[in-house]
Order: C-alpha cells, then sequence, then structure tokens
C-alpha cells in the first residue's frame, strides 16, 4: 500500500541467519551500518545525499507512471534484462569456501523467483494470484573479468577476516582480485560471518554506483539450497537482490517489522498491502487496516509471502514490485541502467558460448605437516574431460583422475602442474611453490626471543595481504635482549591485516597433571583516542588447517596511550606481559601452532617480544628476572560478565611472583594460577569455559597484598 515514501536510502538491508529472512531482527547491525557510511559524508555531502535522493523518487514515481504495462502480467517468460553476477569467496579453506556449483545453484534459485518459475507461486493466497509477477530478469554468471580475461564468475581469496563480522571485504577482495566495477558487475561477497546477519546490501546510489562496494554481502550457510545451505537460504540472494534493485522491505524502510509504527509508513508500492511486517508464516496476518483505496478494495490479508518479507514462506513479488525494479535499472543512479546494456554484457561475456578456456585447481589445503594427505580439485572451466597432474615432492607423484588425494611426507615447498583437455583444446596451469609441507613440531620449552630471527630461517611466517608494512626484526627497541618484533603501524591504512604465524610446535608431551601457559610482551600506542586496533592471538591443534582465537584486545583493551607521532617505546613500563594458560588438552599435540594477528584502525607502531610456551604453571615462566615485591595492583577483571574467557589485568611495581584464584561464594578455590608476573602492565587471561555459571570472586595475590573482585560467569 502506498502511504509514505522512504526517505533515505542509505540503510542497508539485513537478515539475521537463522532463517531464510529474519524471527529476529537486530537493529544494531544495520544502524551500525548506516551510520558508518552516512557519517563519513561531509556536511555538504549530506545535503548532496539527500537532495539526490529525493530526485531519484521523483523519478522512480515517473518511470512507473509512464509505464503502465509493467503492472499488468502481459509479455511475461521474455527476458528483458540480463545482469552480470561474481561471487567474491572470502575464506580459509572451510565450509565457507562454498563449491561452484553451489554458487550455480544460488543463481539458478534467484532467477525462479524473479521468472516466475518458482515450483510454488501458485500456492499463495488466492487473493494475490493476479499480482504475481515475473520480473523479467536474468542473472548471469560473468565469463570475462574487467581485464577480458576468462573467469568462471567466482573468486577465492584466503583470508581469516572471513571470521570477522566487521571487516573489509570489499578491500580484502579488491586486493587480491583486482577491481570489478558495480556498475559492471552485481558483487556477491560471501563469508563466513558479516554481523550476526543473513545478508545485507545498499539501495542504488551515486556514491558506491561505480565501485565494488555497490554489492551483496551474504554469509555461506545462505547461498542457494544445497553444499552448506539448505531450503532455508535458497530466498535470501533474491531478497537482498531486490533492496539492491531498490525494493524495500514490505512493511516499509526499516528493519524492524512488528512495530505498530509500521502501519503509517509502508514501502511506497501499491499492490503489497499495508502491514507491520512478518517473522512467522501465518497467512492469516491482517496487522494493518487496508483503506477501501487500495487496489484490493478491501482489507487484505498481509502479503507474508512476499520475497522482501522476513516470514520463511516466500513465493513471490508483485507487479508494483517489479515496476520499482524496472525503474531502478533504467536509472543512472548507482549504475544500475549500464550493467545490462548489450556492450557490458559483451565485456562480461554473459552470452558468450561455454570452451575450454582455462586450467584451474584448488586444494583443501596448501601448508601442511609431514605425512598430511592433500585432496586437490580441478576448477579448469569449461568442458574438460581429460586430466594430467604431476606433483613434485608427493605420494604419488603423478594422477589422471579428476579430483586426486595426494601425500606430503618430507617438509619443503613442491609445485604443482595440472593439464587438462577437452580432445581439442588443451590448457595447463603450474602453481610454482603451491604446497609447503612444515618440518616436524619443536620440542618444549619453546623460547623466542628474536635474537636470532630474520625470517629467513622461515619458523616464523609473515602474512601481510596488504603488501605493504609487515612483521620485522628491530634492534632499536628492546624488552630483552638485542632484538624484538615490530610492525610500523603508524601510516598503514585502516582495516589493514597482518600476522606473524609459527611453524609446528610439539605439545604432545603435556599432560593432565601439567599445564602448559603462552606468554608474551607486547607494546602499543594509538595514534589518536578514537583508534579502535585488534590483537587476535590463534591457535590451531591441526597444523594451521583450522584456527580458533584464544585471545582478542580491543581498543583501550589493547592500550589507551596515545602518541601522535611514529613512536617507539622507551621503558619496560611501555611493555604489557600477557600469559594464556586456555590451551586446553585438545591442542596437547605434536603440530601445535600459534598465529598473532594485528587489524590496523589508522593507529600507530606494534611491536612483540619474549614469546614463549612452556609446560608448567605459569610461575615457571622463562621471562622471570626479579621477586621483589609490589606495592600497587591497579587489579581489572573483563569482560564482566563471561562465559568463556575472564582477562585479569594489574600493574607491577616490580616483577614478583602472583596468584590469581577463581574462588566461589562459599570460599572453594575452583582454580589457581601462579605467574612470575613483569614489571609494568600484566594481562592473564583465565578459561572459565567450563566453570558453573553463577557469582565468584578473583583474588589477586601479591606478597602481602591481595585484591579482590567480583566475577559473574553466565
Amino acid at each position: 500500500m502506498k502511504k509514505t515514501l522512504f526517505a533515505i536510502a542509505i540503510l542497508f538491508s539485513s537478515i539475521v541467519s537463522n532463517t531464510p529472512f529474519a524471527q529476529e531482527i537486530r537493529a544494531c547491525d544495520t544502524d551500525l551500518k548506516r551510520q558508518e557510511f552516512f557519517n563519513s559524508l561531509s556536511e555538504q555531502e549530506k545535503a548532496q545525499y539527500l537532495q539526490e535522493r529525493a530526485n531519484y523518487q521523483q523519478e522512480i514515481k515517473t518511470f512507473i507512471q509512464e509505464h503502465p504495462e509493467l503492472q499488468s502480467s502481459i509479455h511475461e517468460k521474455t527476458i528483458v534484462y540480463t545482469i552480470p553476477v561474481v561471487f567474491h569467496i572470502i575464506h580459509e579453506n572451510g565450509p565457507e569456501n562454498i563449491s561452484y556449483e553451489q554458487v550455480v545453484d544460488a543463481v539458478e534459485h534467484m532467477n525462479k523467483d524473479y521468472q516466475k518459475s518458482n515450483s510454488n507461486w501458485m500456492d499463495v493466497v488466492p487473493v494475490f494470484l493476479p499480482y504475481v509477477a515475473d520480473i523479467q530478469i536474468e542473472f548471469k554468471l560473468a565469463k570475462l573479468d574487467p581485464n577480458g580475461n576468462c573467469t568462471n564468475g567466482v573468486t577465492r581469496t584466503y583470508s581469516t577476516q572471513t571470521n570477522d563480522g566487521n571487516a573489509n571485504r570489499v578491500a580484502i577482495v579488491k586486493a587480491a582480485q583486482g577491481d570489478w566495477p558495480g556498475d559492471k558487475y552485481l558483487n556477491i561477497f560471501v563469508a563466513k560471518e558479516i554481523g550476526g546477519a543473513a545478508g545485507y546490501t545498499q539501495y542504488p546510489n551515486n556514491y558506491l554506483g561505480s565501485s565494488m562496494s555497490n554489492g551483496i554481502h551474504v554469509i555461506h550457510n545462505y547461498v542457494g539450497g544445497i553444499g552448506t545451505s539448505s531450503s532455508t537460504g535458497i530466498h535470501t540472494l533474491s531478497h537482498e537482490a531486490g533492496h539492491w534493485l531498490d525494493l524495500p522491505h514490505a512493511w516499509g524502510d526499516s528493519n524492524e517489522p512488528g512495530l505498530a509504527g509500521n502501519c503509517s509508513t509502508d514501502d511506497g508500492i501499491t499492490d503489497t498491502p499495508l502491514c507491520k511486517g512478518a517473522t512467522t508464516c501465518n497467512l492469516n496476518m491482517n496487522s494493518c487496516v487496508e483503506p477501501p483505496s487500495s487496489p484490493y478494495g478491501y482489507d487484505v490479508v498481509d502479503n507474508v509471502e512476499n520475497f522482501m518479507e522476513y516470514a520463511y514462506c516466500s513465493k513471490m513479488f508483485t507487479l508494483g514490485q517489479k515496476a520499482r525494479m524496472h525503474a531502478a535499472l533504467n536509472s543512472s543512479v548507482g549504475g544500475r541502467n549500464k550493467i545490462w546494456k548489450a556492450t557490458n554484457l559483451a565485456a562480461t561475456g554473459v552470452n558468450a558460448p561455454d570452451i575450454l578456456c582455462t586450467a584451474e585447481f584448488k586444494s583443501d589445503y596448501q601448508e601442511v605437516c609431514p605425512g598430511q594427505p592433500v585432496t586437490f580439485q580441478d576448477l579448469s572451466y569449461f568442458g574438460a574431460t581429460s586430466w594430467n597432474w604431476e606433483f613434485a615432492g608427493g605420494t604419488p607423484a603423478t594422477s589422471s583422475i579428476q579430483n586426486p588425494t595426494i601425500t606430503y611426507n618430507t617438509p619443503g615447498t613442491y609445485q604443482v602442474k595440472l593439464s587438462v583437455s577437452d580432445g581439442s583444446t588443451n590448457k595447463s596451469i603450474t602453481k610454482n611453490a603451491y604446497i609447503v609441507v612444515l618440518d616436524e613440531g619443536l620440542a618444549l620449552p619453546f623460547i623466542e626471543g628474536f635474537e636470532n630471527q630474520s625470517f629467513s630461517d622461515n619458523f616464523w611466517m609473515i602474512e601481510n595481504p596488504g603488501s605493504n608494512n609487515k612483521f620485522e626484526t628491530t634492534n632499536t627497541t628492546t624488552y630483552t635482549g638485542s632484538k624484538s618484533i615490530k610492525l610500523t603501524n603508524f601510516g598503514q591504512p585502516k582495516a589493514n591485516i597482518d600476522a606473524l604465524v609459527s611453524q609446528p610446535i610439539d605439545l604432545s608431551s603435556i599432560t593432565n597433571s601439567t599445564k602448559v601457559t603462552l606468554s608474551f610482551r607486547y607494546a602499543y600506542r594509538k595514534r589518536q583516542t578514537a583508534n579502535s586496533e585488534w590483537l587476535r592471538v590463534y591457535i590451531s591443534k591441526d597444523c594451521g588447517n583450522a584456527w580458533e582465537v584464544r585471545k582478542t584486545l580491543k581498543g583501550n583493551s589493547l592500550g589507551n596511550d596515545v602518541s601522535t607521532s611514529s613512536w617507539t617505546p622507551s621503558s619496560s613500563s611501555d611493555w604489557v606481559t600477557v600469559h594464556m594458560t586456555n590451551i586446553t588438552s585438545q591442542f596437547w599435540i605434536d603440530n601445535f601452532r600459534v598465529k598473532f594477528e594485528f587489524e590496523s584502525d589508522g593507529g600507530n607502531n606494534f611491536y612483540m617480544d619474549d614469546i614463549n610456551i612452556y609446560a608448567g604453571d605459569p610461575q615457571d615462566d622463562p621471562l622471570g628476572i626479579d621477586t621483589e615485591n609490589a606495592n600497587e595492583l591497579n587489579c581489572m577483571v573483563y569482560p564482566n560478565p563471561t562465559n568463556k574467557a575472564a582477562n585479569i589485568s594489574f600493574t607491577l611495581n616490580h616483577a614478583q611472583n602472583v596468584e590469581i584464584q577463581l574462588v566461589n561464594l562459599a570460599g572453594q578455590v575452583i582454580s589457581t594460577d601462579r605467574i612470575h608476573a613483569s614489571e609494568g602492565k600484566n594481562l592473564v587471561m583465565m578459561d572459565v569455559e567450563n566453570i558453573q555459571a553463577g557469582v565468584y570472586l578473583i583474588k589477586v595475590i601479591s606478597g602481602d597484598t591481595q585484591v579482590v573482585k567480583q566475577l559473574i560467569i553466565n
């Protein structure tokens, strides 16, 4: 029902990831995206944006008035608009690295929804049958990239940021795959996590029209209906593509269905009944009073089966929605009127015949430990019928099957070659240094002060996807010895990711009667008070095939001191010593690995020193050098409440032994950590994931000083 046109289209549409469309709306996802985008504009740009949006609304209205035929069922089953699509998959070799077949399945379901060929459209509530629209849009995977090279419409980018809902996925993909303009391709970014939502996008606007940011973001298990997805995710991309083509939700321009106020806003489309918005498939729902002037002439039920609803029984778009999407495709706003033109269809190759043009492959792992099998998957396109593989260092060394499994037993770096043929055309690809077989795990204790480290011995591996400043040794500052590790973060772009990754370390000697502790020191300054940068510590129990975050320091938890010039620590008090005791028994294996990852937000330099892993209590730390008592603790416990881990921070005037106890309200000591803490700030992570929920006390005992803090475990 047309009531009021939505005012500002800076909305990032969002649907949460437990149903095909949200059964529970978390508005903070949308508010954050909206504010980030709108607040990035200057005051002049904001005013210009709002004026452009008002002009756009009038343009859409005029187009619809001039094309009344769009609101009838004539000329159905004829494709009017073809949209080139490319899927950018951000992954770390997990299930989020979805198959090409799952991508194809997703596009097929989008086309069924947009061409009124989904099998259940005739089952809609009868009153809506005359309004079910064939949108006459076809989505096709691109066959040519922006440089005119062959593609299958899928890019794959390895990045741990697939786990981070706040990651700048566009920048990550652009750095690895180049620029795919948003007015030439519908870019769909697939990740493991995008902030708690199943998908989101933007309405058309000129600020993002030709950039890669003009696209859709979605989690992998809401792409199509096979592979990692299921029937619940089939229509997610149809919903988001509707937003990309300027459709609001059926209740109006918000991500909050069910509000009484939604009856007075609506979506600006005449044949979608006035409604509050549905999160369940109640076909008898009638949440608002429909005026007699509506196309239906009486108060009809809500159109909960609409693709732009949040219910789980989506079946249809309306004719009015079709008219609005066609209007969007004929507007220059957001570059939508360029994407379907014949020149662009030729440039993206969507209508080109399928021929064998590229040999390509991937493997489930590229970095393995000795004896670990690797499965290779042929990704050649299109139409290969024979395969010839060559595996240097592998067993077997050759294979003629399409997707072989190979074992690597000897440490080293090896190339892989694949030759394919369709009987008339031959293609081949060789990937040098593709498989890295790591050394056997180093025995405990592991002590790293970087005194002899030049990174030429390959124990520490550097991840620097932005190809800018990276972790390197420095002799300009240190806590112990003459060297430390520095990341020159001053001047780095925001969202820049750098990592320091270890080779395997053998923890198999650890038993239930002992503990294992990971300790390290770091020094850091912000550049501005508002900087919010991340240090994440990952550990792996399978040679780095999968990583789990065990320590996260962000913003003021990482450090709140500010230096506006490039900073170097000048005293021991500038350093923080961290003790991690949450390396649990499943990680006591012979190929344990650790990764330190830093994410920039435009702050200052970051340093590390004295990375040690050792058996026993933290008091056995090889870092310990002094035992004088301290008289100040400045103790803090956070997060509080918690359900996984508690961070206990305290500051000492001198290095000394500190005991940290977790005590219940009956006075029983649940756990004890003894730490040889360092001068300056110390940070200890206590694992409480398996502790019964309740109220506890944290006791920090330093000589004759005892500090007691309350901790709530939920």
